[in-house]
């Protein structure tokens, strides 16, 4: 018999740092090749144990594109991806958290980062986009109650790295002896937060964006601000990661927000100031015209319903997998088709589909799902986006303040998708549009990149960037070349993506001075120097992918790690994830 399957922390995991980053993601398949670490005992003993009893620190320094300056050069954000170990660990530790919701969880007013438990697979905390829905109709509600009021936008600035380890240290000690949290759990916080006052390449000694304990510990640092504000004044207040909105009053609104400034330095951290662009101020009849924006689309043809066909016909079908993506190549379409035969072997899946197979809804349906369906579907939305992108960017370019801000979310959720949908030579066109937009710089490469099969401006964006157009170039099953005459950090971290997710790389007037340890790997596997690599990342990564003769990158990345495994499409998925931190 087959090996029971995955338990919840262990795909929690996966689910939560495959959005992040791939390194993330790769370290934790190889590290749960081994089938005794993907119990839920394992890693609250094993996994946390060797955490707490390290003496180095495995965190990869990854380079996320952030946002263009006004000169359209890259800005990007340091990411500091954990070990699997670690990703394991903060799984279990966050578990405990979420058991102590009335401590942990967040106020009513905070729609990021909310911690899920029990058996739930999906992540670790809430998808991103249930907190924008919820926070959407909070405010809603709250322009409904003050309709001569406005809304204001403001936003801290740096928010992780400006919140100390010593502030978060204090507060985690604080919430932990109001939860009576077990003492193996809050030392293992201590530990990390020792551990990331360490991580010397830092620009300053706070906290780390992206361990997924740092969310936690931001959360907890605003806790008083947000309780303080949603509470006790005239002004209803909300946030989202490092985003406040303030409604009510104009008066109230600018009374509350200097008090809000004041509280914020107290705790070292600064909103921007107010000529910044970051800072909006509408009034909320004009507000209330776009609440709906974050709406989910009511059509059957609709691209979650796209996901959910596709996902489910793989479960049912995985030997037709071959054809579906054959059938997507013919058409142009960029969408991967993820090998499911593991899981569908699996001995649970297999009792499930079986008593499932006997209700006449599941028979329907099997039938009813067909590859030409999928295609179909797939094709429709290509004719919608497209024509939803050009309606939309239309008088874009001209526009400021609020209207713009609601424009350009609509122009992204179209753009993320049509690079998995559009044809080349639209895709081409589109992306000279979005060029326009300095908020869409990100999908503009992408899209450029991904219908012309040239990366090389996307190697200089960051490793999100690379990940992003890595996805649809493979599964369009294409070959992309590189013109960079030199290779510097970033665009040797991007080009390393491609090679990861198996992409071929021609690099035509350009040379590699000296491949670096994850060049080597990403294209190689691993090797005994490697394995030895002073680099504790490195050197894990290594190990755990073994002495196997060549990279196995590619295939652990094309066959998923379980049937709950998030089917991610990474242009849609990458810039968001790391932009809300």
């Amino acid at each position: 018999m087959k090996p029971s399957r995955p338990e919840a922390l262990a795909v929690r995991a996966v689910n939560q740092y495959r959005r992040r980053d791939v390194l993330a993601y790769l370290t934790l398949r190889y590290y749960l090749d081994n089938h005794a670490a993907r119990s839920d005992e394992w890693i609250r003993r094993v996994a946390t144990d060797l955490v707490l009893t390290r003496t180095n620190l495995p965190y990869f320094h990854a380079e996320h594109f952030k946002e263009v300056t006004a000169e359209g050069q890259p800005v990007h954000r340091g990411m500091f991806i954990p070990g699997a170990n670690e990703a394991l660990a903060e799984s279990a530790l966050l578990d405990e958290c979420a058991k102590h919701s009335h401590v942990f969880g967040n106020p009513k007013c905070v729609f990021s980062y909310n911690l899920v438990g029990g058996d739930t697979r999906s992540g670790i905390f809430l998808q991103y986009f249930n907190g924008l829905q919820a926070r959407q109709n909070a405010i809603a509600g709250a322009c409904n109650a003050f309709p001569n009021g406005v809304v204001r936008y403001t936003d801290v600035k740096k928010c992780y790295p400006t919140i100390t380890v010593d502030l978060a240290l204090r507060v985690w000690r604080k919430h932990c002896e109001s939860a009576e949290i077990a003492g193996l759990y809050r030392e293992l916080g201590e530990k990390l937060l020792s551990d990331y006052g360490k991580v010397g390449e830092l620009p300053v000694p706070g906290l780390p964006v992206g361990p997924m304990f740092s969310h936690l510990l931001a959360n907890l640092v605003l806790r008083d601000v947000d309780e303080e504000f949603s509470s006790q004044t005239p002004v209803r207040y909300f946030r989202y990661v490092d985003d406040i909105t303030l409604v009510g009053d104009r008066a109230d609104v600018a009374r509350v927000l200097g008090i809000i400034r004041s509280r914020l330095d107290s705790l070292g951290l600064q909103l921007h100031d107010d000529d910044s662009p970051k800072n909006i101020e509408v009034p909320c009849g004009q507000w209330l015209l776009g609440k709906d924006d974050f709406g989910s689309e009511a059509s059957k043809v609709s691209w979650r319903n796209l996901l959910s066909n596709l996902k489910r016909f793989l479960l049912l079908n995985p030997e037709k997998r071959t054809s579906l993506q054959e059938a997507f190549w013919g058409e142009g379409l960029r969408i991967p088709a993820r090998d499911y035969s593991v899981a569908c072997r699996e001995a649970n899946y297999l009792h499930r589909f079986i008593r499932s197979a006997k209700k006449p809804w599941f028979r329907y349906f099997s039938r009813s799902i067909s590859v030409k369906g999928i295609v179909g579907m797939a094709l429709a939305l290509r004719k919608k986006y497209e024509t939803d992108f050009r309606m939309r960017f239309h008088g874009t370019p001209d526009l400021r303040g609020f209207e713009r801000k609601r424009r350009v979310p609509k122009l992204r959720y179209c753009a993320s998708r049509l690079i998995y949908l559009a044809a080349d030579d639209s895709l081409l066109e589109l992306g000279r549009m979005a060029q326009e937009l300095p908020e869409l710089q990100f999908h503009a490469e992408v899209m450029r990149a991904v219908a012309s099969a040239d990366v090389t401006r996307v190697l200089e964006m960051g490793a999100n960037a690379a990940q992003a157009t890595a996805q649809p170039l493979m599964a369009g099953n294409r070959q992309v070349t590189v013109t960079t005459a030199e290779f510097t950090t970033v665009p040797e971290q991007s080009l390393a993506i491609f090679m990861l997710n198996g992409v071929p790389v021609t690099l035509t007037r350009a040379s590699l001075p000296g491949a670096s340890e994850l060049l080597r790997f990403a294209a190689k596997g691993a090797d005994i120097s490697l394995m030895r690599s002073s680099d504790p990342f490195i050197r894990e990564i290594a190990c755990l992918h073994g002495l196997a003769g060549e990279a196995r990158h590619a295939g652990m990345m094309e066959v998923v790690f379980d049937e709950d495994e998030a089917l991610e499409l990474d242009a849609v998925d990458q810039l968001q994830e790391s932009s809300a931190s």
